[in-house]
């Protein structure tokens, strides 16, 4: 005869076992509908969006590490929101309308930006870490303070500031834009420092030194080795005003001999070899007519482009693609390139370009 607790212990473990099947089905149909609108559904879908702000499924990835999930880029996307409807823009004649058509292709725009710098903080990171670089919790907090010293150390101050425009938290700040920097900052001067980098610009300069102290004519040697359109002219830049030079070349400007090429200089973007062709005072201003041989070294710029070019990068939305030989995410919709492209073209005095 079957005892009444074994009917009951059998119906108890159905129960549980029901229950657990019932959960198990549940959360795949969560999971089965989450990523139907993750990379299925078109990303213009209010629902779809809605979705994404909910989800940290992997957006864009570097190897099999997340640098970009929906969730995180949808509240990256509110923050910008944010500080542009926190603003008063009138005094540009400016008025931010993320509800119309073109408000909400500009916003897009910024999404595509900040996929493509989380993206690049990944790869820092990344470089970061290969190169055995930490940032420890007391840097950053010293970071942080160094920061809060500019704005009168009105810490509270600044917390009102950060929620009222971003919807940040310090310790929100510290990880978005505080570690990224310090990391980026750290690996700068590593690069800067490596000198090897720039052997064989430094080889080039050299060698184009040469051949003016051998007696070659400067319009000769610019046209052989300089780098730039300058060179298809002999190395001539026309007339510069001493303040719109780069600071590394404005002694040569101002105190190098007329007709005398120069010694070699270096600025951050590479070597320089300066002839001043002549100079004159107009409407109050100095200038000089200069020429150069101009030799590029590769910049951090570069060397990052480089990183990315050669990382692995899997872009999982829909509405985007890796663009590897810009080293970027661009769009897919052909429309929304040419709407960015006209943007670009046409912003010389448009205020609007702001956001």
């Amino acid at each position: 005869m079957i005892r009444i607790e074994n009917v009951r212990r059998i119906w108890n473990e159905w129960r549980l076992g029901s229950w657990l099947l019932g959960a198990v089905v549940a959360l795949l149909v969560a999971v089965m509908f989450g990523l139907v609108f993750a990379y299925l559904a078109p990303g213009s879908w209010s629902v779809t969006k809605s979705v994404r702000a909910r989800l940290s499924f992997p957006m864009v990835m570097v190897g099999f590490r997340d640098a970009a999930s929906f969730g995180d880029v949808a509240d990256n996307l509110s923050s910008v929101k944010s500080f542009y409807e926190n603003q008063d823009f009138s005094a540009v004649g400016l008025r931010v309308d993320f509800s119309t058509e073109d408000g909400k292709k500009r916003l897009k725009i910024r999404e595509r930006e900040i996929i493509n710098r989380m993206l690049e903080n990944e790869i820092i990171r990344k470089a970061a870490k290969r190169e055995g670089i930490v940032i420890s919790s007391d840097q950053a907090k010293k970071a942080v303070s160094e920061q809060l010293n500019t704005e009168g150390n009105d810490v509270k101050g600044v917390e009102r500031r950060l929620s009222q425009l971003y919807g940040w938290t310090i310790p929100q700040f510290t990880e978005k834009i505080v570690l990224p920097s310090l990391y980026e900052e750290e690996l700068r001067k590593r690069f800067e420092a490596d000198s090897s980098r720039f052997a064989d610009s430094k080889k080039k300069i050299e060698e184009a030194k040469k051949r003016l102290d051998d007696g070659r004519t400067f319009s000769d040697v610019a046209a052989e080795l300089s780098d730039g359109r300058t060179a298809e002219k002999g190395g001539e830049m026309g007339w510069f005003s001493y303040d719109d030079l780069d600071t590394a070349l404005q002694g040569a400007a101002k105190g190098q001999k007329i007709g005398v090429s120069g010694n070699v200089i270096e600025s951050e973007l590479g070597f320089h070899i300066i002839l001043v062709n002549d100079r004159k005072t107009e409407n109050g201003k100095d200038l000089a007519d200069l020429s150069q041989i101009f030799v590029r070294k590769q910049t951090f710029g570069d060397w990052l482009a480089e990183e990315m070019k050669g990382a692995s990068v899997r872009v999982l939305a829909p509405e985007y693609e890796w663009n590897r030989d810009a080293a970027r995410v661009d769009f897919r919709d052909p429309e929304l390139r040419q709407f960015e492209t006209n943007l670009l073209q046409n912003s010389e005095g448009d205020a609007s370009v702001m956001f």
